[in-house]
């Protein structure tokens, strides 16, 4: 019975660990996207864009990354929340498409 309620408390910790991961990666993720989207629409007539005015497409691109991302990858950005590799750069396009067609980036 205690081998069982250890194996369920491992199971439990790393369900947790796992989900406090992807949150710290969506946090400083999506402040690195809406920094990048502010400096690669900055030449865009009209009003002045702000961080604020990607919020809904970062989110929904950090959400994408977090949840295709392998725990190794997670473990990655993580450790070098700057970085881009190769397997993120191929992530963040499948996550473009996906939330650009999705309705809550309508404007």
């Amino acid at each position: 019975m205690s081998t069982l309620r250890i194996s369920l408390t491992l199971v439990f910790l790393l369900i947790t660990s796992s989900q406090s991961f992807a949150q710290a990666i969506s946090k400083d993720y999506q402040k690195n996207c809406a920094r990048e989207q502010v400096a690669e629409h900055q030449g865009i007539k009209g009003k002045a864009l702000t961080e604020e005015d990607f919020s809904a497409y970062c989110g929904c691109q950090a959400d994408f990354v977090s949840k295709n991302a392998s725990n190794r990858q997670v473990n990655e950005l993580i450790m070098t929340p700057k970085a881009k590799p190769e397997w993120l750069k191929a992530l963040e396009v499948k996550a473009m498409k996906a939330c650009i067609t999705d309705p809550k980036m309508s404007t």
